[in-house]
Order: C-alpha cells, then sequence, then structure tokens
C-alpha cells in the first residue's frame, strides 16, 4: 500500500497513532486527504531539521497533555459510577456536561467513539464489581464503538441509574440517613474522619465531602463542629463537670484545641460560658 492507504488503515483500525506525512506531492486535494485520515502534520520534502524538530516538539507536548487527560478521565470515571450506584441523576448530569466540555471534546469522531466505548466498558466493570447485578449491554453494542454518540452515552447512563432503581425497587440508598447515623455514633471519637466515613458507606471522600454539603449546607466539619460544641455546652451547664474531662468527652485531644474551637464557634471561651450561666 501507499502512505494514504496507510493513513486510511491507521484510523480505520481506530490505531491510535500520530501520523506525520513527508510527501513529494505539492497537491492540495492530496495534503486535505490526508488530513481527513486524522494526519497531524503535512510537510513537503526535502525537510529540514529545522521544520522536523518543532513538530515533533508539539506531538510529544500533546502526548502529555493526553497523559493528564487520562489522570481526569480516571477520577471522572469513578465519579459517575459512584453518582450512578447511588441513582443520583443530578450528580450524574453534572458530570456528564463537564465531560462534554472536557473529556469528550476530542477532535474526531473515532476518538469520541473510542473514548465512549472505554467509560462503557469501565463504568460496567465497576458497578458489577460493587453492585452484584449486572448491567443489560446496550442495543448493538458491538457496534457502539463506531456508531456512539455522547447524546447516546447520557441516555445509556441514564438508563442504567433506570435499571438500577428497577433493582432495588425504586428504593435510593439513603446516604445522608445511614451518614448522619454513623457520625452520630462515632460523634466523640477523636480519629472520626470524613475519609472514615465515606469508607464506612462504600463511597470516595470526594464523593460523600460533595453529597454532604449538598444535602445538608454544611460541610462535614462544620456539622461535626457545630453537634461537638452542643454537646460541649450540655455538659458545661453541668457544675460537677470539669471542664478537662469534657474536653476528651466531646472528642478534643487537648484543651488548647478544644478552647479555640468553642470560642470560635461561641464567642466565649468555656470558662466565660459557664460564667454566663452562673457557673464559677
Amino acid at each position: 500500500m501507499d502512505g494514504l492507504e496507510l493513513c486510511r488503515n491507521i484510523q480505520q483500525r481506530k490505531i491510535f497513532t500520530k501520523v506525520i506525512v513527508l510527501s513529494g506531492y505539492g497537491d492540495f486535494a492530496y495534503a486535505q486527504k490526508c488530513m481527513t485520515y486524522g494526519v497531524q502534520e503535512y510537510l513537503l520534502k526535502p525537510v529540514t531539521e529545522i521544520e522536523l524538530f518543532p513538530v515533533l516538539d508539539k506531538l510529544l507536548d500533546m502526548r502529555e497533555a493526553a497523559l493528564m487527560s487520562f489522570s481526569h478521565f480516571e477520577q471522572w470515571i469513578d465519579q459517575m459510577e459512584e453518582a450512578i450506584w447511588m441513582m443520583d441523576k443530578a450528580r450524574a448530569d453534572e458530570l456528564l456536561e463537564d465531560g462534554k466540555k472536557t473529556l469528550f471534546a476530542v477532535e474526531t469522531n473515532i476518538q469520541l467513539h473510542q473514548r465512549i466505548d472505554d467509560a462503557i466498558k469501565l463504568l460496567r466493570r465497576k458497578l458489577h464489581s460493587r453492585e452484584g447485578c449486572r448491567m443489560e449491554p446496550p442495543p448493538a453494542e458491538e457496534d457502539a464503538g463506531m456508531t456512539s454518540t455522547y447524546e447516546w452515552f447520557q441516555a445509556e447512563i441514564e438508563r442504567w441509574i433506570q435499571q438500577l432503581s428497577m433493582y432495588r425497587n425504586h428504593e435510593r440508598i439513603n446516604v445522608l440517613e445511614a451518614a448522619l447515623q454513623y457520625i452520630d455514633e462515632h460523634l466523640f471519637e477523636e480519629e472520626l474522619t470524613l475519609d472514615m466515613v465515606a469508607g464506612k458507606l462504600g463511597v470516595t471522600p470526594t464523593y460523600f465531602s460533595h453529597y454532604f454539603k449538598k444535602q445538608t449546607s454544611e460541610t462535614f466539619v462544620q456539622y461535626r463542629m457545630r453537634k461537638r460544641i452542643e454537646k460541649a455546652k450540655q455538659l458545661l451547664a453541668v457544675p460537677h463537670f470539669k471542664i478537662i474531662d469534657i474536653v476528651a468527652e466531646v472528642g478534643y485531644e487537648s484543651y488548647p484545641h478544644f478552647s479555640r474551637v468553642f470560642k470560635k464557634a461561641t464567642g466565649y471561651s468555656p470558662t466565660e460560658y459557664r460564667g454566663l450561666l452562673g457557673i464559677k
């Protein structure tokens, strides 16, 4: 085959190789045909180092950008899988909108089809391992890599959420209820962290932080502090409780730390607060 046929085969077989054509043909139609096959650069012979090296540098820069994009892609997949598993359509829609502008805003339809195909396979694998049920494949899945559009991908995500809803008899997992119950049970333990709660619920800290703030209008840290301060106020109102004992009782490791947090929340030190209550 000649060079043009090689370019056509590379594109048709979805071999994601960056191609530079060095050609003796100065015909515009020939160069244009090469570009339709995804050729990155078209250089006329003879080619000097001064012409070639900047082109190679440009492709290497594109490779570095692609590696960074892949890291973002992995994070996006993790967040999308959680949104599907939680049947959180609003969050899934947010991620889809973000993905459309960034991860799936690729140069060619071939690249878009491949990225959608990769996303579908990764999401299904993650959901199967977590949920213990089989996500039904899309119609004509064997052709998905060649016919998929982003609209099709969005519809597929929505279909999976509906499928999970039917699987669970339309009962959403109440993450907030489970989270608040766990937090309240362990509220006064020093090691209670966002990562710990997220781990117990089987979601990532990033997703849990976003979900908790959206549902309660407070961050996890704000909620934990507010509940601990409320408990501290109750104990400070009991005259025979020593402040130093209250510190450990409400989950703080030292009096200075507790005092700073308490004053920030109430405007008074623990001793001043007791004074307001008439307790010496």
